[in-house]
């Protein structure tokens, strides 16, 4: 994911972040960072903001204040690219 905005981290300059595939252990961890309501009308995706920060942080192996530092775009961007792991799979 390139952001928008680099940002600096621990070791300089940071303009991508790259995601691996979250374990169940990293649910344990940090917590489902993604709520999906089917009851309510069409069906609607809301992110836990604390959670889905750590998570960030850890899939993508910064620490948190790296995603503290990149722009609400970016932030709501990355959310949204890892939200598929998330979901239950809904297939037959």
């Amino acid at each position: 994911m390139k952001l928008k905005r680099p940002v600096e981290g621990p070791n300089g300059e940071i303009a991508e972040l790259v995601f691996r595939e979250p374990t169940g252990a990293d649910i344990q961890r940090h917590g489902n960072p993604v709520n999906l309501d089917l009851i309510n009308g069409d069906p609607k995706i809301s992110y836990e903001a604390k959670a889905m920060t750590a998570m960030l942080s850890a899939l993508a192996n910064v620490p948190p204040f790296v995603i503290g530092r990149i722009t609400a775009s970016d932030w709501n961007t990355c959310a949204l690219a890892i939200s598929g792991f998330f979901l239950p799979d809904m297939r037959s």
